[in-house]
This record gives structure tokens, C-alpha cells and sequence, in this order.
């Protein structure tokens, strides 16, 4: 039977232009370009069999993630992309009470997920969270708890003491509870992955994307128990991680300088961004992620992200009604330093004339 709800949701369409001309500042990708050896070292990883075969078993990428994370192999499944592992999620939790917890606004997939599957999402706004959370009332009747950590688009973080809480009052209740955790390398803050084995409750979403700068692969990875890996398993199609992405992934976590080069330069850019646009006036927002926040006038926004186009910088200046505490403001993904000081001096071009 055709399901006529699905025409009316709103999807975010895909870009109709070639980005790869542009500074891409607006889509939280890695915008600095990897060292030369990388790029040759990844060029052998080429061959007959990784453009041919069928990928035959992760385990090798799933015994590098469990060194990495120092937990059990057990625990750990790869998908394609933290995405496809939300979508997985809503597969496996698709009868009974089909309700979600979830701070607001957050990632804009849950929504279109929700509304794919017909579950209803009980949005908290992200500063009542930590008094609304708690409620009995709230946590009756539910499939899940969904919490990006840090959150998207805010940036905002919850403290692990509070998580850890949060995890255990969903245990009590017996609630499943989801972590997406895709910008928790650029925070100050551990992961929750060594709370797996206290909590059979959670689920845990890591991605290649952000501090590994591999957003093009399409690979991340779920830390969950074992009920839940092999439902994953059941709900997913085969062979949708291709060999190529598996291989590149491995040399990636093998090569932990690569990450933390990357982390430690978007913490060099944090500081420059501050000095900037403390020296212009800026009321600017920083963030526990990859990105940093200006918030000017309406007006103002349209001519400078339409102006930064034509200069060949992208930034992401378009928020739902439902973004409140974004309302006119302009999200810029960190980049390097030179990059940093390449935006600012473009903005100035164009700022100094609409003050």
C-alpha cells in the first residue's frame, strides 16, 4: 500500500551545485586538507579486490575500534554512517509505543525519521531539559530517549555526571536510551562508551565524519549490547558498507595522530575565532563541537551569506522556525587557522558596509 504521508514530509534537498570549488563552512565537515602521505598511503589501499569483492567481515576495523574505545569487540557493530544507524533504530523500535524523547532542535534526521515511521517525539527544550527529564510522567509509554552529545545545531553539551544519571533513571524504567556522540572528540568530555557495560539500556552512535574528516566514506560505528547489534543486523541490507570505506576506516584508527592533529587545530582555530570577533564586536557563540556561531541582524544575514557564495565560502544561515535560540544567526564550521583569517577578512568586505 503506498504510504501518502511520505510525500509530505520536508527534506532538506541535496546540494545542486559542485561544492568542492568552495570553502565548505557550512556542513561541519573536515575543511582542511589532509597531509600528502595520507593521501599516497591511501592510494595503495586501491586494488582489484576493493573496488571488485563484496566486503567479506568488519572485524578487523571492529577489533581497531575496541582497542580504540578500550571496550569489547562485542559491543561494537559498524554501519554506514551514524545516519543509517538512527534509521536502523527507529526500524527496530517500529511497534508498540512508538514514542520518543529528544532535546530540541537537535539533529533534523530524527524528525524526518519520526515522521517516516509515525512515532511522536516529545521535544524539551534544551534549557528546561535537565528539570523536565526527570518527570515519571514523561518517561511513560516510550520506545527511546534520543540525546545528541554535544547537540546539533546548538553545540551544547550535558555533563557526563548528569548522562550517567540520565541513563540510569532510563534503566529504573526500563528505557532504552541513544546517545549520538558524532562531535564528542572536539569536547573536553569522555565518551559514555565506558558506561556500556554498567548499562544493557545503551546505545551508543560514533561517526567517521567529523574528527576523523571522512564525511565522504559514509561509515560510523554503534556501541550497544548484544540484542541490539543483532538487530542492527537483521534490520540492515547486505553488504552496505563497501570494501574501500572498510579499509580506509582501519588505516584512519590505526593512525590516531591524524584525529588528534585535526582535534588540536580546530581548539588553535577556537582561539583565533575569539580574538576575531571579540576585536569586530561580534556577538558569536562557541561550541563544544566544530562549529561556532554569529548572531547578527535578519537583513544582515541574507547579504553576507549570499555575498560569502560569490566569494566561494559556504556557511549555513537558514534555521526552522522552531530554532528559536538560533534565530538570526550564521553557523560557520572551524577550519584552519589560515582559513579562519581568509573568512574574517572576506566577512569584513562585506560587513563594514551593512553595519
Amino acid at each position: 500500500m503506498k504510504q501518502n504521508h511520505l510525500k509530505n514530509i520536508l527534506r532538506t534537498s541535496q546540494y545542486s551545485y559542485n561544492r568542492n570549488s568552495f570553502l565548505r563552512l557550512d556542513a561541519n565537515e573536515r575543511v582542511i586538507p589532509f597531509k600528502k602521505k595520507v593521501i599516497l598511503d591511501l592510494k595503495k589501499i586501491i586494488s582489484n579486490i576493493t573496488l571488485q569483492s563484496y566486503p567479506t567481515t568488519s572485524q578487523t576495523l571492529i577489533d581497531l575500534i575496541s582497542y580504540k574505545e578500550k571496550i569489547n569487540s562485542k559491543y561494537i557493530t559498524v554501519v554506514p554512517g551514524s545516519d543509517s544507524a538512527i534509521k536502523c533504530i527507529f526500524e527496530i523500535f517500529n511497534s508498540g509505543n512508538k514514542k520518543i524523547i529528544s532535546i530540541y532542535p537537535t539533529y533534523g534526521m530524527l524528525d524526518v525519521y519520526s515522521k517516516i515511521y509515525k512515532f511522536k517525539i516529545t521535544k524539551i527544550n534544551e534549557e528546561k531539559f535537565e528539570e523536565k527529564i526527570f518527570n515519571k510522567k514523561i518517561l511513560k509509554n516510550l520506545s527511546f530517549i534520543y540525546l545528541a552529545n554535544p547537540n546539533q545545531p546548538s553545540g551544547n553539551i550535558i555533563k557526563f555526571k548528569l548522562l550517567e544519571k540520565i541513563i540510569n533513571k532510563a534503566k529504573k524504567n526500563k528505557k532504552y536510551i541513544i546517545i549520538d556522540e558524532a562531535y564528542i572528540d572536539f569536547s573536553n568530555q569522555q565518551s559514555c562508551s565506558k558506561l556500556i557495560n554498567k548499562f544493557s539500556n545503551l546505545i551508543i552512535l560514533k561517526s567517521f565524519s567529523k574528527s576523523f574528516g571522512l564525511a565522504g566514506l559514509r561509515i560510523g560505528y554503534v556501541i550497544s549490547n548484544k540484542d541490539i547489534a543483532k538487530s542492527i543486523l537483521a534490520v540492515r541490507p547486505i553488504f552496505d558498507i563497501s570494501h574501500f570505506s572498510l579499509k580506509v576506516a582501519e588505516y584512519f584508527v590505526k593512525n590516531k595522530n591524524i584525529l588528534r592533529e585535526h582535534v588540536a587545530d580546530i581548539k588553535t582555530s577556537r582561539k583565533v575565532v575569539k580574538k576575531e570577533c571579540l576585536k569586530r564586536k561580534l556577538n558569536y557563540k562557541d561550541t563544544h563541537a566544530n562549529f561556532f556561531h554569529i548572531f547578527l541582524k535578519k537583513k544582515q544575514i541574507l547579504k553576507i551569506s549570499r555575498f560569502l557564495k560569490k566569494k566561494k565560502i559556504l556557511v549555513k544561515s537558514k534555521y526552522s522556525k522552531g530554532f528559536k535560540v538560533l534565530d538570526n544567526s550564521i553557523r560557520i564550521t572551524y577550519g584552519s587557522k589560515i582559513q579562519m583569517m581568509y573568512f574574517f577578512r572576506t566577512f569584513d568586505k562585506i560587513y563594514k558596509k551593512i553595519i
